[in-house]
C-alpha cells in the first residue's frame, strides 16, 4: 500500500486518530481530527496536546499517554467517568456555546522507531444521547406502572411495594411506622346521584386534596382500591399519625363537594389509623388489618371521623384529645 492511499484511508475515517512520538509530540493528525478541532496537521505537528489543550494538562488523558509512553499500558477514557476531555465540535456553532462531543478515547503504545502512542477518539454523542432518552422513557415507564392512571396518585403495586419496603426498614431501624386506610363515605351513593364521571372528578379533587396536604417529601398517598386510599408514614407514632389524619379528614370536609346523600351534605372520608415498632415476628399485613378495623369502625360509628387502632386492648378509639389540638381552630 502506498503512503498515499494510505493517508486517504486514515483521513476518511470516522473516529479521530493522533500519532505521538516517544516524547508525547504529534506526528499524525487526520482528517475527522482536523474537522471537528479547526486545527490542521501543519498546526499541530510537533507539539504536545497540552500545549494544544492546556485542559488536557493534569488530565485523565495525560496521565494515561504518560503510562503509555513510560510502560507500554493501555487506556480506555470513558465519556460516563471522564468529561468531554478534547475540544471537539459537531458545528462552528457547537464551538461558540462550547457543547463539545461526547468522546471515548482509547489510548494504546506502538512499538514503532517513530511513533509510541496511537490514540483514536470516538464520537459517542448520539450514542448518549439515544441511551439518555431510552432511560428517561424507561423511568417514565416505570413510574406509569406505579401510577393509577385515573388519581395520579400510587396505585395499589405501588402501595404494596412501599408497605414491603418502609416496614422492612422501621423494623431493622426500630422506629415506627404508621398507615392511614381512608374512604370516601358513601362513595356509591354519590356514583348514583352524579354519575360515574362525577364520581371520577371527586376521587380526583379527594387525591389532590390528600397529597396536597402532605408536607414530607418521603409522604405519598396510594389509590388501595376504587374509593379508598392508603397512606404509610415513616418515622410516626400514633399520635403523630392521629393528627396527620385529622388535617387530611379535614381538608376533605372543606372542598365542600356537594353530597346529598351524605349526612353533612358534602363530601367527606372516613380514616382508620395504626401505628407500630414492627418486631422480627410481625408481618406488614398486620399493620394493613389494623388500620382496616379502624377504618370500618370509624364507617359503622357514623363517617366523616378518624379512629385508631389501640394495640394493647385490641380495638379502634376515636381520636385522642392531643391529636385534635389546634386542628380546629385553624
Amino acid at each position: 500500500m502506498d503512503i498515499e492511499l494510505g493517508t486517504q484511508l486514515i483521513d476518511s475515517l470516522r473516529i479521530g486518530l493522533i500519532l505521538l512520538d516517544h516524547k508525547g509530540r504529534v506526528v499524525s493528525w487526520n482528517g475527522w481530527m482536523k474537522r471537528h478541532s479547526g486545527l490542521t496537521l501543519a498546526d499541530v505537528a510537533g507539539r504536545r496536546l497540552e500545549e494544544l489543550f492546556p485542559e488536557v494538562s493534569g488530565s485523565r488523558l495525560e496521565s494515561s499517554i504518560s503510562d503509555t509512553l513510560r510502560f507500554k499500558l493501555s487506556a480506555m477514557l470513558a465519556p460516563s467517568l471522564n468529561p468531554s476531555l478534547l475540544p471537539l465540535y459537531h458545528r462552528p456553532g457547537d464551538r461558540q456555546r462550547d457543547q463539545r462531543m461526547q468522546q471515548l478515547i482509547y489510548v494504546s503504545p506502538l512499538r514503532h522507531e517513530h511513533c509510541a502512542c496511537l490514540i483514536q477518539i470516538h464520537d459517542m454523542t448520539a450514542a448518549l444521547r439515544r441511551e439518555r432518552r431510552l432511560r428517561a422513557q424507561s423511568t417514565q415507564l416505570i413510574e406509569t406502572s406505579y401510577q393509577d392512571p385515573l388519581t395520579g396518585v400510587g396505585n395499589r403495586r405501588r402501595f404494596d411495594q412501599d408497605l414491603a419496603q418502609r416496614f422492612r426498614q422501621a423494623k431493622d431501624k426500630k422506629r415506627p411506622i404508621a398507615m392511614l386506610m381512608i374512604d370516601v363515605d358513601s362513595f356509591k351513593a354519590y356514583n348514583d346521584h352524579f354519575g360515574h364521571q362525577g364520581g371520577d372528578a371527586c376521587l380526583i379533587r379527594v387525591a389532590q386534596t390528600l397529597r396536597d396536604v402532605l408536607r414530607r417529601d418521603g409522604d405519598r398517598v396510594s389509590r388501595y382500591g376504587g374509593e379508598e386510599f392508603a397512606l404509610l408514614l415513616a418515622d410516626t407514632d400514633g399520635p403523630a399519625a392521629c393528627a396527620v389524619a385529622e388535617r387530611l379528614r379535614l381538608a376533605v370536609e372543606k372542598l365542600d363537594l356537594p353530597h346529598p346523600a351524605a349526612g353533612i351534605g358534602r363530601v367527606s372520608v372516613s380514616i382508620g389509623i395504626a401505628a407500630m415498632i414492627p418486631t422480627d415476628e410481625q408481618l406488614c399485613y398486620i399493620l394493613v388489618a389494623q388500620a382496616d378495623l379502624a377504618l370500618y369502625t370509624a364507617k359503622d360509628a357514623g363517617r366523616n371521623r378518624c379512629m385508631w387502632y389501640d394495640a394493647e386492648s385490641g380495638i379502634a378509639r376515636p381520636l385522642p384529645d392531643s391529636a385534635l389540638a389546634g386542628l380546629h381552630s385553624k
